[in-house]
This record gives structure tokens, C-alpha cells and sequence, in this order.
């Protein structure tokens, strides 16, 4: 017998987020690393996890980044583009979220965010008004893809993992979701979101 959801967890970047990281990572690369391969070695970066759980901060994880994953600028120009990356929510972002909500379910959102990023993803995407509650991983000291991580998320929300549904455009995320006993739909951009919520019965 399938699990009953009662609430819908999203990830931010790159389902409700819009991220454009990739040119500039191809410019400081100098092609040398493919995109792919270039999110596969940030994913398991030393200084990413330890800024994405707070464990460091925006000028220390700067400073350690360009080394660790051989990106050829400065840790002041890193510093300047990283903050760019997030270019506003995709169209029809809110309203999706809104919809969710209209139908009954708890929705929140669980990203692996940091200092520098989560507040202007909180001001893109309006997170106080359209969340029931929000959990950045540099607050919550853990991230993405842990199981542990996912276990939190539900502990905080008082939400057992088998009713939630949880929406992310990494594989490897939903697979950490599903370990921690989540239902997991990988989603890409709010047009994949909307199309796994509907085949899951959630939206019409």
C-alpha cells in the first residue's frame, strides 16, 4: 500500500530557482571541465559542504573553493559572480507552490543554501508568504544528499517522511530523500514540478 502524502517539500534552485552558473563556470574553467562533471566535483567539494551546513563563511568557503576545484579567478571575483547565480524564481513559480497549498498539503522548501544565497532566495521567492516552513541547510548544519539531513527536515517539521513528497532536479538528492523514507520525484524547473505533482494526484 502506497503512502498517503500530506506534504510537499521543494527544492529551490533549479525547480522554483532559476540558477545560471554555467557560464561563468565554463569561463573560469576554461572549458577544461565539463558542466556535468564541474556540479558532480561541487556536490562532494570539502568547502561546499562546509559552507553549505555554516560550518565556514562566504570568504573562507571563497578563498578554499577556487583551490579545491581548480576554478582560475580570484576569490574576490569568485565572490562576485557566486552572487549572481540566482537570477529569480521561473514563471509561475508562487502560484504552483499556491496551488499545492489550495489542495490541501503542507509545502516547504529544503535547499543547500548558505549566507550569501538564501537571502536573495528568500526575497525571489517570497519564502515567508508561500512556505509553511523553510529549512536552508547552512541553518539546519546538514545538507543534501544526506539521509540525515532529510531525517531533520521531517524531525523539525513534525511530519512523518513517508507522507512527503519531495521535489529536487538532482537524482542523487531524491535518492538521499528516498533512504531517509521520503517519496522523492526528480523535477526540473517549475514545468517538471507541476508534471510530477499531477502524475502523483496532487494537482489536477
Amino acid at each position: 500500500m502506497s503512502a498517503i502524502t500530506k506534504a510537499v517539500l521543494f527544492d529551490l534552485g533549479g525547480v522554483l530557482e532559476r540558477v545560471v552558473a554555467a557560464p561563468q563556470i565554463e569561463a573560469w574553467t576554461r572549458g577544461q571541465i565539463p558542466s556535468d562533471e564541474f556540479w558532480h566535483r561541487w556536490l562532494a567539494a570539502q568547502s561546499v559542504r562546509l559552507y553549505e551546513t555554516g560550518k565556514i563563511g562566504t570568504l573562507e568557503f571563497c578563498e578554499h573553493v577556487v583551490d579545491e576545484l581548480e576554478i582560475r579567478v580570484s576569490p574576490q571575483e569568485f565572490k562576485y559572480g557566486f552572487l549572481t547565480w540566482l537570477a529569480g524564481p521561473y514563471e509561475g513559480a508562487a502560484q504552483l507552490v499556491g496551488e499545492v497549498r489550495t489542495a490541501g498539503y503542507k509545502v516547504a522548501s529544503f535547499s543547500n543554501s548558505n549566507e550569501a544565497h538564501w537571502p536573495i532566495m528568500e526575497r525571489h521567492q517570497d519564502t515567508m508568504s508561500i512556505f509553511d516552513a523553510n529549512f536552508p541547510s547552512h541553518q539546519l548544519g546538514i545538507c543534501k544528499p544526506d539521509r540525515e539531513a532529510f531525517a531533520e527536515v521531517a524531525k523539525r517539521w513534525g511530519i512523518a517522511p513517508a507522507n512527503i513528497l519531495f521535489l529536487d532536479d538532482n537524482e542523487v538528492n531524491c535518492d538521499g530523500a528516498r533512504a531517509a523514507g521520503m517519496q522523492a520525484e526528480r523535477a526540473l524547473e517549475v514545468a517538471g514540478a507541476r508534471t510530477a505533482l499531477v502524475r502523483r494526484g496532487i494537482l489536477k
